[in-house]
């Protein structure tokens, strides 16, 4: 980052993501659902992400998987993403990811206003969530599965089974 800018040449290429754990088992039940800012780098370029963590004063560096050179900068605590990642990057706005992160921050708000806990939220949180990163096409489920199965969780916590 150069002068507070999100110039992704100077991130060598890096890959800006941000997503949402939100699964059928969550909300509105159980309450489990994140978001998660991460940015992805060659191990070669470990420098770049250990940059971020004293510049945003936050996140944890680990790698991708168990067997990848990829390592992922995350932030994933509620704060530092209301007071720390997202007033960044509404200041600074992403060029290609910028619809994507917008979804994102209105997704961590709503999460903070507990919105996610009531059906309707929940399914719009969804919604939004899978409308992100390229439509949802990493994910392992459709929005169609997660929210038929947030439909059962709720119909059982309701009958008590």
């Amino acid at each position: 980052m150069r002068n507070g800018s999100s110039d992704s040449s100077t991130a060598k290429a890096a890959s800006v993501s941000a997503s949402t754990g939100i699964r059928s088992s969550d909300p509105p039940v159980t309450g489990r659902s994140k978001g998660v800012f991460h940015v992805y780098q060659h191990c070669a370029h470990r420098a770049v992400l250990e940059a971020l963590i004293p510049f945003f004063g936050c996140g944890v560096i680990r790698a991708k998987g168990p067997k990848t050179s990829v390592l992922t900068y995350a932030v994933s605590r509620p704060a530092d993403l209301e007071q720390r990642i997202i007033p960044f990057f509404e200041q600074h706005q992403l060029v290609v990811k910028g619809p994507d992160f917008r979804a994102f921050a209105e997704i961590v708000r709503a999460l903070g206003q507990k919105e996610h806990l009531t059906r309707a939220g929940f399914e719009r949180l969804v919604r939004l969530a899978y409308g992100m990163n390229g439509q949802g096409k990493q994910r392992a489920r459709t929005s169609e599965e997660v929210l038929a199965g947030s439909s059962e969780t709720v119909r059982q916590a309701l009958s008590g089974n």
